[in-house]
């Protein structure tokens, strides 16, 4: 818009701007505009000996308010749509550590370090992800979030938990069993912003990550230095 061509709307084509300052140009344009017509409809009025400067300035006090709550509503719409995408993160995070820990349970071969591992990390040592397009319909893909903090060795027990899940899916025909399945999951180079799980074993940590703490941060975690054995049954290598 171009203040030199004439006012930036008509009152019958009436705009202000909330996304600007309040006092922006094109508002204040508008408030001229609102306050010629008001004048117009009102002069002579009883009480009513308003001057255009006057009118302008109570016009642009009211955009103040009303684009303080527009902003307010905008944060407010963010907040609860922030909310609801943590809560989905958080439940599927909860589905993870269920799935993976029913899954170490079916396997006898390897159920007793399956078991361990996954109980010991808990849901808090699962990793998150985001989705590619929270909250919207259609078929989604999840990006992992890298948990930096992690063995590459616990990782792939987990990921061949999961592997192992899609085979119990299947019944003996290769048939898919009912119910419904885990959602698609890749991986990023993101990482996760959560706190690593204390206590663990210290071979449950990635080494170089382990290493580069400092002492404060080592004594928080208060890891176990008993070793695990975290190599994967050969049969169970792909």
């Amino acid at each position: 818009w171009d203040s030199k061509q004439g006012p930036c709307c008509t009152v019958e084509d009436f705009h202000i701007d909330l996304e600007g300052l309040p006092r922006s140009e094109w508002n204040k344009s508008a408030a001229l505009v609102f306050a010629t017509e008001y004048l117009r409809r009102h002069r002579g009025h009883q009480g009513e000996n308003l001057t255009l400067e006057y009118v302008s300035q109570a016009w642009l006090t009211h955009v103040l308010a009303l684009r303080t709550r527009y902003k307010d509503k905008q944060r407010d719409d963010f907040d609860r749509k922030e909310h609801k995408a943590r809560n989905r993160r958080r439940q599927r995070k909860h589905e993870l550590y269920t799935r993976r820990l029913q899954t170490a349970y079916e396997y006898k071969e390897i159920k007793d370090r399956a078991v361990v591992i996954v109980e010991s990390l808990g849901q808090d040592g699962m990793s998150s992800d985001e989705s590619d397009h929270e909250g919207h319909c259609g078929e989604a893909t999840y990006h992992i979030l890298d948990k930096d903090w992690r063995s590459k060795q616990v990782t792939s027990w987990l990921r061949m938990l999961d592997s192992l899940h899609l085979c119990l899916r299947y019944n003996s025909k290769w048939q898919a069993t009912a119910g419904a399945w885990p959602h698609f999951r890749t991986t990023s180079l993101n990482e996760s912003k959560g706190s690593p799980v204390q206590g663990l074993p210290i071979d449950f940590y990635c080494r170089n990550w382990y290493g580069a703490q400092n002492a404060f941060v080592k004594e928080q975690l208060q890891a176990k230095n008993q070793s695990s054995t975290l190599a994967i049954p050969s049969q169970y290598v792909k």
